[in-house]
This record gives structure tokens, C-alpha cells and sequence, in this order.
């Protein structure tokens, strides 16, 4: 009998094993800028500033939104106010295959500017940084919104 119920336990436990999905593995089916958009879905206009179009992050910009020397992952796009009076960037990375996700958080937690705009910034303890899978997310933000927007990338 107990046989029979651990053969019946471990039957249902592969079942939801390969019916649950890899939320990571989501991730890799989206583009970043698919991703960006649903880190704004369910925002009213009036808690946003004017935004202008995603950015791709390059070895020439890479300083500005990040603070490091150059692209050391597989792509990255930003999304920053319009205005520079308002402290809000959201940069998506998409690190390399294998890439030390822990490492390259630290890197940019350790160089980036969350006060490049001069006269508006946050203190560096607010930066954001998360990662699911190889997708990272960094959020500077001096709105409000930080937790929202890392609440919808963790429901994606």
C-alpha cells in the first residue's frame, strides 16, 4: 500500500513539476522592449513622466544610464523621463549566457550615478537592482514607483 501511494505521490508531483511554468523561461521568449512595456502596464498617465522612446544601451551611452565602461552583456535598453528634472531611469540588461549575475549587479550597484541629473537624484541605498533568470532590472526612481514597477516584473 505505501508503495503504491509513494508511486502515486511521485506521479503527481512530475505532473505539476512539467505543467508549472519557468517564469525565467518567459522572459527569454520576450524581447526587452516587451518587457519594458509590461513594467509600465497598470500605471495611470498622472504617475508617469513623458517618456521619449527606449534606448539601447551601448559602449558609447553605457556610462551615462549604468556608470560602467562598457557593455560587459547581451544587450540592454533604458527608459528615462523626458524631463530631466525627475529622477527616473529603468534600464532592462540582458546578461550573457553563464554571465556572474551577482557580480554585474554589484558592478553597477558600485558605479552607477543615481544622482546624474545634478540637481534631482535618490540616495544610492534606493537604487533598485533585480534579476530574474539573465534579465536584470535597475530602477532609479525619486516618483514612488519603484516597487510597482519590480512588482510587475516579478509578475511577468
Amino acid at each position: 500500500m505505501k508503495k503504491l501511494f509513494l508511486g502515486i505521490l511521485m506521479v503527481m508531483m512530475l505532473t505539476l513539476s512539467a505543467c508549472s511554468k519557468d517564469t525565467d523561461n518567459v522572459l527569454d521568449d520576450m524581447s526587452l522592449n516587451e518587457i519594458m512595456d509590461k513594467l509600465y502596464e497598470g500605471f495611470s498617465e498622472d504617475e508617469l513622466p513623458m517618456f521619449g522612446d527606449y534606448v539601447t544601451v551601448t559602449d558609447e551611452n553605457v556610462n551615462w544610464y549604468l556608470g560602467l565602461d562598457k557593455c560587459d552583456f547581451k544587450e540592454a535598453i533604458a527608459n528615462e523621463a523626458l524631463i530631466s528634472s525627475i529622477a527616473h531611469s529603468v534600464v532592462l540588461i540582458r546578461a550573457d549566457q553563464g554571465q556572474d549575475i551577482e557580480a554585474l549587479k554589484e558592478e553597477i550597484r558600485s558605479h552607477i550615478d543615481t544622482n546624474k541629473w545634478i540637481c534631482v537624484g535618490i540616495d544610492p541605498q534606493d537604487l533598485v537592482i533585480e534579476n530574474r533568470g539573465d534579465v536584470v532590472l535597475v530602477v532609479v526612481d525619486a516618483l514612488g514607483i519603484a516597487d510597482k514597477i519590480v512588482t510587475n516584473f516579478e509578475n511577468i
